[in-house]
């Protein structure tokens, strides 16, 4: 792939004056102020203690866990030659810039440390609780025919040619997001389209970009470990409508009630969805296990669609990439053929196993996107569904009896076993699932192996078993361990062991 492709990626040093540093922390709105005469600049920036180097700004960032600002000696012993701060930081021994938010500022310094990458390219930023990765996957192949095109998201980056290099967060943080943004702009990228995470949006990590135009997803239940509540989760979602160009593009969901709130003044707003208010929409869809058909129409034009990726949310997260690449300059008969010929994502409704029973894996992991793929699957199924799941640890616990719920009342037989427990107890977390449902209709099989061996055994010719919750992701995270789990090699020799 070239330099993106890099787990570390490696970048040329420029150096930057501390009046550099000054000047674009004061051009937004940071306030910055030195609180000791500073040096005449740096090396580079680094926003962990543990990658300091030698003349090096260090940037202390507070988090839900640790406060950047404890580290601060620590940066500079290890050869920093300043820190950004939000309060100073007594005896020690380097000037500290003071600053009003270091999330913000970090966004900015990374932007600026790494060249502003993001002024030489059209960026597309896609948030919402479900539908980020396809409708960021979809759209990178649809652009890909304008143009050389990318995608940032929770695969990790995905190149103009449509390989995945993993990463680990939805959106990266600052640093990581400006480097990768750098090296696709150094391999010839002229659009990405990205992933946007409520994190992100609430810790500042995208403020360093402006976008050419936003979409907005799906929105329920999701984060409230780390959000108060709804109307915050909602608030920073619509929070990236700040970070638009002016002339730039909004595109929403018309049959998502939650954006009714959205206020986008003057931004020019594409509607996309089922409804017959929608701009861009689906008519006469007809749905099956191997895709759905529909009638794509557009106010330049209809063009009949065989999206081969299942259920109905796919088809909104296909008219999101849609309306994107129309306004970019494809006309709907190549949006049409090439939504035909998409390719499926990794780990969202991916195809395992066909026989002697369909086995699908999905990186579901809200009540919303377990009712919107189970209520498909149970529609589209012939015979039995069987589903095998778990709920992440040191998560929102509220959401697991919502998805035993939803689990239970479609499914035949649910498998419930462990996902990513973290520090949690599994069976803890199984009991807090089936807590109240009929107990005919669960199993609880904590090793994660033998639950996917169990649904195997169960399942038969016209069955479907999913596999809901791990997705792309090839491991489980054990206390604090991350162990190798990959549920498509799995498969693959359960399956192999019964020929």
């Amino acid at each position: 792939m070239g330099r993106q492709g890099r787990q570390q990626l490696q970048l040329p040093k420029t150096f930057l004056s501390s009046e550099a540093v000054e000047k674009r922390l004061l051009c937004r709105g940071m306030s910055p102020r030195w609180q000791s005469d500073p040096p005449a600049g740096f090396a580079g920036l680094a926003l962990d203690s543990r990658t300091v180097g030698s003349g090096d700004l260090f940037c202390a960032i507070p988090g839900t866990v640790v406060d950047g600002h404890e580290y601060v000696a620590q940066a500079a012993s290890s050869g920093a030659a300043a820190a950004v701060v939000e309060r100073v930081v007594h005896d020690v021994p380097i000037p500290q810039l003071v600053v009003t938010d270091t999330h913000a500022a970090a966004t900015h310094l990374a932007s600026l440390f790494t060249g502003d990458p993001g002024l030489g390219m059209r960026l597309i930023g896609i948030t919402g609780t479900n539908g980020k990765t396809t409708t960021a996957w979809l759209a990178r192949y649809l652009l890909a025919d304008l143009e050389s095109t990318a995608a940032i998201g929770t695969l990790g980056s995905v190149d103009p040619a449509g390989r995945v290099h993993p990463g680990q967060l939805t959106t990266p943080g600052p640093l990581e997001l400006m480097e990768t943004l750098a090296a696709l702009s150094a391999d010839g990228v002229e659009t990405v389209a990205m992933e946007v995470s409520s994190h992100a949006l609430d810790q500042r990590r995208v403020d360093g970009l402006r976008f050419d135009a936003v979409a907005f997803t799906s929105f329920s239940r999701e984060h409230l470990e780390y959000h108060p509540d709804l109307a915050h989760y909602l608030e920073a979602k619509l929070r990236i409508v700040e970070l638009l160009e002016p002339e730039g593009l909004c595109v929403v969901n018309a049959d998502e009630p939650a954006w009714e709130s959205l206020d986008t003044g003057s931004i020019r707003r594409v509607s996309y969805g089922f409804s017959a208010d929608a701009d861009v929409r689906a008519e006469e869809p007809r749905f099956g296990p191997d895709g759905s058909d529909w009638l794509l129409v557009t106010g330049s034009g209809t063009a009949r669609v065989h999206l081969p990726l299942p259920g109905r949310f796919n088809v909104q997260n296909a008219l999101a990439a849609a309306a994107i690449a129309l306004e970019a300059g494809l006309v709907p008969t190549r949006v049409a053929e090439l939504l035909s010929a998409a390719p499926s994502v990794t780990g969202r409704m991916e195809v395992l196993q066909t026989e002697p029973v369909l086995v699908l894996r999905d990186y579901a992991h809200t009540p919303d996107s377990y009712e919107r793929v189970l209520g498909s699957l149970r529609e589209d199924t012939s015979g039995k569904l069987f589903v095998v799941f778990g709920c992440g640890g040191d998560r929102d616990r509220g959401k697991r009896p919502l998805m035993g719920e939803i689990a239970t009342r479609y499914a035949d037989l649910t498998i419930v076993t462990t996902d990513n427990p973290r520090s949690e107890d599994p069976a803890a977390i199984a009991e807090e699932i089936v807590a109240d449902r009929d107990p005919d209709r669960w199993e609880i099989v904590l090793d994660r192996r033998a639950a996917i061996a169990r649904a195997l055994e169960l399942g038969g010719r016209g069955d479907v078993v999913v596999l809901l919750g791990k997705g792309h992701e090839t491991y489980q995270v054990i206390g604090r361990e991350r162990i190798p789990f990959d549920e498509a090699a799995i498969v693959a020799e359960l399956t192999a062991s019964h020929d």
